[in-house]
């Protein structure tokens, strides 16, 4: 089951953060999970295959 966060929760959290978008992109991606009640890339897809972060690709 996924976790849930209100909107209010979510701006709270992230009304003063400062990191530049590559440091924050992957906790921001979590919370809106969260937010949106979906399970996290880790928990949905636990081996990577479908849903995850940075998936390498091969050129053709």
């Amino acid at each position: 089951m996924a976790t849930k966060l209100t909107p209010q929760e979510f701006v709270a959290s992230w009304r003063n953060v400062t990191l530049k978008e590559r440091s924050a992109a992957q906790e921001h991606f979590i919370d809106l999970c969260h937010l949106v009640g979906h399970e996290t890339p880790a928990k949905a897809d636990p081996t990577g295959e479908r849903f995850t972060f940075e998936a390498g690709v091969m050129l053709s």
